[in-house]
């Protein structure tokens, strides 16, 4: 690929625009990696997700797959351009028509049309895609670009051109993107399926994952995290002045994400203080032999649903660990949910499990029917208020253990603060992210540390009875020895004076008989 591209294609932008492209070695090593092919001769990457910050040549990246696909790839080729719009999948396209009319080569062997181009003697085509998934249901890609991928609102398109590719036997589904504000999206999940695969959580060698990005904490000054993010400035392609300027002139949220590659909440609507979140991630694990308390918040469409677990340790900490659904427009598998809970009770010792009961109150009755202890828990703001302000304590105080779970934190810290007239409680931002793991993380925490307080309150009142109880014994013993100390000597001098006045009256009769 790096060959062809070299080859066929034309630097298309800047100064150098029209000489014959050369790649740089990022771009290269990419390329190589890209299209690495496994001992049977297939291409390793069936899916990939490649990320970049701005002007650092996405759009002509995705033109060369793209026309490698469709010149060099399998007899009756079909090559698509996606993004969130068709205006936008063309950025691409357009990119690809251009460097075909720039070579002679490639322009005697394709025909260009506004939105096909066409490779009449293998018949393989390369086409513009609109953003509505439905009408992309019968494709039979062998390439597909994504551009953008950030934007797409749902996984439709995304799974219609995957699973359509299926047919095929050595397809390549890339998407280059920009880092989003919401890791709840379709590119946000492969964000993070990317990172796990790189840090031995998960194995999948069937996807390919490069993404540039500034470290989490940097500085947005340091230039080294401008490069981390940017590999055309290492190369020199960048202008670091024009980095400069757009740090000075860009919002930091806007820098962070368009500059830095790094993802970001948009609104500024967290309800917890920033890093507070981040500080309470630990290695502390739920122990099986201390009982747990389960938060369940359940929708059946559009919102995802969480079951989240809290664990009152020794240490006074609360360990939390959450599993969470996405039914992406459709009916959820309740099944799944229920299923979890037996696998729940199996596992720890739930004491409880506290559901909201819009959703789930026939599946509460069901299982409750199995034997396990099912607590409503309304979303009423008296319910509520209390419940948000225990958690954020907890939180706000390092008194709360996470494992850092990237969509549970992204549930946690898209919730925002809504005013009541009892209080402040959580709700969707603006943004309208999913919070329902931020909603069944309160009530576990409600339920496991009121449990453990009322606990604590009976042991204290007891306790308290006991001592004053332990004290009144005490005192009756010593009112007792008092009185047995006080009584011996009355009783001692009491005897003796009626021996003594006994003694005398004996003497006095026998002096009066004597007489």
């Amino acid at each position: 690929l790096a060959d062809f591209a070299e080859t066929f294609l034309h630097v298309s932008k800047g100064k150098l625009a029209g000489r014959p492209l050369v790649l740089t070695g990022w771009q290269r090593n990419l390329l190589n990696d890209l299209y690495e092919r496994r001992p049977d001769g297939l291409l390793r990457y069936r899916r990939s997700l490649i990320g970049l910050g701005r002007k650092n040549g996405k759009s002509l990246l995705g033109s060369l797959i793209a026309l490698y696909g469709l010149i060099e790839g399998e007899p009756g080729a079909e090559v698509y351009s996606a993004a969130g719009d068709r205006q936008q999948a063309r950025v691409v396209f357009n990119e690809a028509k251009w460097q075909v009319t720039q070579s002679s080569a490639l322009s005697g062997i394709c025909k260009v049309y506004r939105d096909v181009i066409e490779v009449p003697s293998t018949g393989a085509i390369y086409r513009v895609l609109s953003s509505d998934a439905k009408l992309q249901q019968g494709l039979n890609p062998s390439t597909v670009v994504f551009d953008e991928l950030h934007v797409q609102p749902n996984d439709d398109l995304w799974d219609a051109l995957t699973l359509g590719s299926g047919a095929r036997k050595d397809p390549m589904i890339v998407a280059i993107s920009t880092a989003g504000f919401d890791l709840d999206t379709v590119c946000g999940r492969l964000y993070n399926y990317g990172k796990e695969i790189i840090s031995g959580g998960k194995q999948d060698e069937r996807f390919g994952f490069w993404w540039w990005e500034a470290p989490a904490d940097c500085d947005i000054h340091d230039r080294d995290a401008w490069v981390a993010a940017n590999p055309n400035l290492a190369e020199g392609l960048l202008d670091i002045g024009d980095m400069e300027v757009s740090m000075m002139q860009t919002a930091e949220v806007s820098y962070r994400r368009f500059r830095l590659n790094q993802w970001v909440r948009t609104d500024g609507e967290s309800w917890l203080p920033k890093g507070a979140w981040e500080q309470c991630r630990s290695e502390d694990e739920l122990d099986r032999n201390i009982p747990v308390f389960v938060g369940i918040d359940m929708a059946l469409k559009h919102d995802s649903i969480a079951v989240v677990v809290a664990q009152p340790q020794e240490s006074g900490r609360v360990v939390v660990r959450a599993k969470i659904w996405h039914p992406d427009g459709g009916a959820m598998d309740v099944s799944a949910v229920e299923q979890h809970i037996r696998d729940l009770g199996r596992e720890y010792t739930v004491q409880e499990f506290a559901y909201d009961p819009a959703f789930f109150q026939r599946s509460a009755e069901a299982m409750s029917d199995e034997g396990f202890t099912m607590v409503e828990f309304s979303q009423s703001t008296a319910r509520m208020v209390p419940a948000c302000g225990t958690l954020y304590e907890f939180i706000v105080n390092g008194r709360l253990s996470h494992n850092g779970d990237p969509v549970f934190t992204d549930q946690v810290l898209s919730a925002a603060q809504r005013s009541t007239d009892m209080g402040w409680r959580l709700s969707k931002g603006k943004s309208k992210r999913k919070i329902d793991a931020a909603i069944a993380l309160a009530m576990a925490v409600d339920r496991a540390t009121r449990r453990v307080e009322s606990a604590t309150r009976v042991f204290r009142s007891v306790r308290r009875e006991m001592i004053v109880l332990l004290l009144e014994l005490i005192a009756m013993l010593m009112i007792a020895v008092g009185v047995f100390y006080i009584a011996l000597p009355l009783g001692l001098i009491f005897t003796g004076a009626s021996l003594l006045a006994f003694t005398l009256a004996w003497e006095r009769s026998k002096k009066a008989a004597r007489n």
